[in-house]
């Protein structure tokens, strides 16, 4: 792992700490880089014990001094992990605290929140309150990266989108009632035989609750609608439980649910992913979210508030990225301020700038928000430091109105379009691109302008593999490495409760350690 580790340029890591069955507290180190073949790597570089309170100091001075073992901590390009106060409070100013770092972040709040394991209750507003998630906390603001030398925090996208989810169903009675019935038929159908027999009949079956995780409450929600009303009814005429019973309004309220909930779901898996980049995903998420909770607002019959808290949410969790969506100047502590998600989707040859048709810009607004994305792959190619505002302001306008006008008539047609429900990540592919010869691509200004005519459109590692364009490669391999959330140090965690099992919890640390590290980097073996 260290020799790989010596070639690599950037890396961006994700830490996080877990607690064993007996009470030992564990602090792990994931690590991830584009390798030669631009295909993403991940590595656990280390789990370790970790004693004392689970302060920011304590947590900081344990990943320097891993990063130190390694001696990679010149290369960690992002820090991404939950939204822990500990954590944020570690990482509030990168790995290297610099004196003439002027720009401070304002954290209102350094306490932990913590939301506990939610069971079932007869108080359906106490429950709504609490449909929440373990283990995970409020609290989240991205910290700028300011000087090239520190390394930024990023927030877990994950996290934050199911605390937006989190947003959305509070305040709802009709969801918690019908969320409470839903999950007493969850239970009974593993208890009763009668219940079990019924579903192996018809071929279906109904979804468990897990606490840790608001999807599962969705699956929930949507194996119960696939039952329909009358299967539902077979089996409530079983329990003999009037509480249980499903009236019409229930159905209208679970599918109205589990219709808004869908491509939130949809989003949690995909940028979850371990084999695939992540981290372009991140902004073109935003804007099918945003788009879809205005299109559902004006369909929706019962769960209309619902729709509106989610879109609330929406703009304050996600707030950098919407204000740089709607052209707004974007503060250092607006959550997800960072530009670098935009510069992922701008590489990203699924993307490209194809996603912007979905946000319905005029004309005008439309070619000011390309300008403003080239300009920032430009800052990220070191590119026109040496240049006047006035050139770069002249480039950018040629380029925009020759190069980057990808059929507007297909925008104005996507803006007629009313309450058609869109495809996640789906966009037309009417690019009128054109092959650029490599001797042409004598700036990183030209190489954007043959990577956006380019009308291929094929596996992101393919594309950058055989890619010629030399500028662009070397912004792909920083970029990227960073992922979109921290689900990989949370399957270390995984493996690492199933490694110490009920029954081995005699096991000595320096063995559960080990057996940790070998099972995550088999693959070096």
């Amino acid at each position: 792992m260290k020799c790989l580790l010596d070639d690599v340029t950037h890396l961006s890591i994700t830490v996080d700490i877990w607690t064993d069955r007996r009470a030992k507290s564990f602090l792990g180190l994931t690590g991830h880089f584009i390798d030669s073949n631009y295909i993403p790597q991940a590595f656990l570089l280390d789990f370790c014990r970790l004693k004392g309170s689970h302060t920011g100091d304590n947590v900081r001075n344990m990943t320097e001094k891993i990063l130190e073992g390694l001696q990679i901590t010149h290369k960690v390009y992002r820090i991404i992990t939950d939204n822990a106060a500990s954590m944020i409070k570690a990482y509030k100013f990168g790995l290297i605290v610099s004196n003439s770092h002027d720009i401070l972040i304002n954290h209102d709040n350094d306490e932990e929140e913590h939301y506990e394991s939610v069971e079932s209750s007869d108080d359906a507003s106490d429950f709504l309150r609490r449909w929440t998630l373990t283990d995970w906390h409020e609290n989240e603001h991205d910290s700028n990266d300011v000087d090239g030398n520190i390394a930024s925090r990023l927030s877990c996208f994950a996290h934050s989108l199911q605390l937006t989810v989190r947003d959305g169903v509070a305040n709802v009675p009709c969801l918690s009632k019908c969320l409470l019935k839903c999950i007493k038929l969850a239970e009974w159908s593993h208890k009763s035989t009668k219940i079990a027999d019924l579903l192996d009949d018809i071929g279906k079956s109904i979804s468990q609750r897990t606490v840790t995780r608001w999807s599962s409450e969705y699956l929930l929600m949507k194996s119960i609608l696939s039952l329909e009303k009358a299967n539902v009814d077979d089996i409530t005429e079983i329990l003999e439980d009037n509480e249980v019973k499903f009236n019409n309004n229930d159905f209208i309220v679970l599918q109205e649910a589990v219709e808004l909930l869908e491509p939130f779901a949809e989003i949690t898996v995909r940028v979850q992913s371990q084999s695939v980049v992540t981290a372009s995903l991140v902004v073109p998420s935003v804007v099918h979210l945003l788009d879809h909770v205005n299109v559902m607002k004006t369909n929706l019959r019962i769960l209309k508030s619902m729709c509106i808290q989610l879109e609330q949410s929406i703009h304050r969790r996600f707030a950098g990225i919407v204000k740089r969506l709607h052209q707004q100047s974007v503060n250092a502590n607006d959550r997800f301020s960072d530009h670098i998600y935009f510069v992922c989707t701008f590489l990203d040859p699924e993307f490209k700038l194809y996603w912007l048709r979905q946000m319905k810009y005029s004309p005008a607004c439309e070619s000011k928000m390309k300008e403003s994305l080239i300009q920032m792959v430009l800052d990220e190619c070191d590119y026109g430091q040496n240049r006047s505002s006035n050139n770069l302001r002249e480039t950018l306008s040629s380029f925009s109105s020759r190069s980057i006008d990808m059929n507007d008539s297909v925008v104005q047609s996507t803006r007629t379009t009313t309450d058609k429900k869109r495809k996640l990540f789906q966009y037309d592919d009417d690019s009128n691109g054109c092959n650029v010869s490599p001797n042409s691509l004598k700036s990183p200004m030209n190489e954007i302008n043959a990577y956006l005519n380019d009308p291929l459109r094929c596996n992101f590692s393919l594309y950058w593999k055989n890619s010629q364009l030399h500028t662009l490669k070397n912004v792909v391999k920083r970029v990227y490495s960073i992922q979109a959330t921290s689900a990989p140090i949370e399957r270390v965690f995984s493996r690492a409760g199933i490694i110490m099992s009920p029954r081995r919890t005699s096991m000595r640390e320096e063995v559960f350690r080990n057996l940790v590290f070998l099972r995550m980097n088999e693959s070096l073996i």
